[in-house]
């Protein structure tokens, strides 16, 4: 067993080819999308650092840090991964506390994760994470606080919010957005978010890819980078396109810009249409006061029973 390797991209091809079929294997999920990443297409918003073990000519053990250029206070942390025949011997351990470590000396304060092994989750919580309530999520915060503590820090302070198209910047900004318990239950029907008060998100570094496959999204960010309001437009075919938006309670007056932003995608496209949940009631109303009219029930979103009012933008 080699020692670890540190390395940021681009990173030499074969390399990128060995390591998309090892999470693969190991996650049995496909990681194509992943290759701009290790090519270096996202320098210019976020930095990258790959931790591996070698063991002769092949990879056994990865994790993940990423973290803003803009922001670099918060991170994620993913690709923690151990190859069967390698595991138990605290690969995983030594790799997660070493990205911990430099995240932590790189001045950041919040590293988030998201896991739902068992296993996996003990030895985390042995390194300092801690889980996050209503999602498979865990934190590791500097100081100490614990992640609810850093939730109310995080969204204290309010400011003007910019909407502007979606990038990868936003990559690890929206994950304490998404994870913050929303009163409105369905979030965005476009990337299938439900609030963490009303059930479990599974998710973490696995969410901004629900954004960045779709047709178009937005992001409101504040003047120091944090991600407060997320919008979604996505075709559907022939028949125009489905908009959604959502934001944190104290930057609600961002919502309509963002929906606007979505809108004003949609529109060139032909008609545009939201499915809110029935009990979403607040989220409803706002739509209506934005010109979206109520043509119909529309289908079951997911697992939930009760159905969603349709409402179209008029004209």
């Amino acid at each position: 067993m080699e020692g670890i390797t540190v390395c940021q991209p681009p990173l030499p091809a074969a390399l990128i080819d060995e390591l998309l079929v090892f999470w693969q294997d190991i996650f049995q999920t496909d990681y194509r999308m992943f290759r701009g990443i290790l090519n270096g297409d996202e320098l210019e918003h976020n930095f990258d650092v790959f931790y591996l073990v070698g063991d002769g000519d092949r990879t056994v053990g990865s994790c993940h840090l990423t973290f803003p250029v803009a922001d670099p206070a918060r991170g994620g942390l993913g690709e923690v991964a151990t190859a069967p025949a390698a595991r138990g011997r605290g690969i995983a351990t030594e790799l997660c506390a070493m990205a911990r470590d430099d995240f932590r000396h790189a001045g950041g304060s919040a590293l988030f994760l998201g896991t739902v092994n068992p296993a996996a989750a003990r030895i985390y919580h042995g390194l300092g994470w801690r889980k996050l309530a209503g999602a498979n999520a865990m934190a590791h915060v500097a100081d100490g606080r614990s992640p609810e503590a850093f939730f109310i820090d995080h969204f204290a302070t309010g400011g003007p919010a910019t909407v502007a198209a979606g990038t990868a910047a936003a990559r690890v900004p929206m994950i304490p957005l998404i994870l913050y318990p929303h009163e409105d239950r369905l979030l965005d029907a476009n990337a299938g978010l439900v609030s963490t008060r009303y059930a479990d998100q599974s998710s973490c570094m696995g969410l901004y890819p629900r954004y960045g496959e779709l047709d178009a999204w937005f992001c409101a960010r504040t003047g120091d980078g944090r991600a407060v309001g997320l919008a979604s437009a996505q075709a559907q075919g022939a028949d125009g396109c489905q908009v959604d938006a959502f934001t944190h309670h104290a930057w609600e007056d961002a919502w309509a810009d963002l929906l606007a932003a979505a809108v004003a995608w949609a529109a060139q496209r032909g008609s545009c249409w939201m499915d809110v949940l029935r009990e979403d009631e607040e989220k409803i109303a706002r739509a209506e006061k934005l010109g979206f009219r109520r043509i119909g029930v529309a289908r079951n979103i997911g697992d939930r029973a009760p159905a969603a009012v349709r409402l179209q933008k008029s004209p």
